[in-house]
């Protein structure tokens, strides 16, 4: 029988210090984005939730405890990826081919995001693993916060797969 590779034997030290060094030590902030009804609806639309929480503002007006239409949750968790491309200027470390979701280790709501604010990304890299050839897992610590409230809408340890190509190219 013989024995799994070793993962630290199967990774590139040198992948993973571009990696490392990409994302940094610092926190990585966005620039700020709105949120508005037409994109709500469009996300409710792609994923059958019309709910009028999210797509009836003259209801959401006179009924909703935020006194307005808000973002799905996970519209806002949708919007990790374009927040933390803009956030670093780029799509992907030099030499990754792209990126897979890989899921989240923990995710909470703990505020709205009403149609109409403006919401912005706070990111930082918090560990980098090798887990198969030229397969790195990344997890990040981020918060979407929106302007002028004070608790986030979105506090989550993300995690994707950043690819690199290991062998000859075709």
């Amino acid at each position: 029988m013989t024995e799994p590779p070793n993962r630290s034997s199967i990774g590139s030290a040198s992948e993973i210090d571009t990696i490392r060094g990409f994302y940094g030590d610092r926190e990585h902030t966005s620039d700020w984005f709105e949120v508005t009804q037409d994109l709500v609806n469009q996300f409710g639309i792609a994923t059958c939730d019309s709910d009028w929480i999210h797509t009836d503002p003259a209801r959401a007006r006179n009924e909703s405890p935020y006194g307005n239409t808000v973002a799905h949750g996970f519209w806002t968790v949708s919007m990790l990826s374009f927040l933390s491309r803009n956030a670093t200027g780029g799509d992907y470390p030099p030499g990754a081919q792209l990126g897979i979701n890989y899921g989240l280790d923990r995710a909470r709501f703990p505020g709205p995001v009403r149609v109409g604010a403006r919401i912005r990304l706070r990111f930082k890299l918090v560990d980098v693993a090798c887990r198969n050839e030229g397969q790195y897992l990344v997890k990040t610590e981020n918060v979407i916060e929106v302007e002028g409230q004070g608790k986030p809408a979105l506090v989550a340890d993300w995690l994707f797969l950043l690819i690199y190509r290991t062998g000859p190219s075709t």
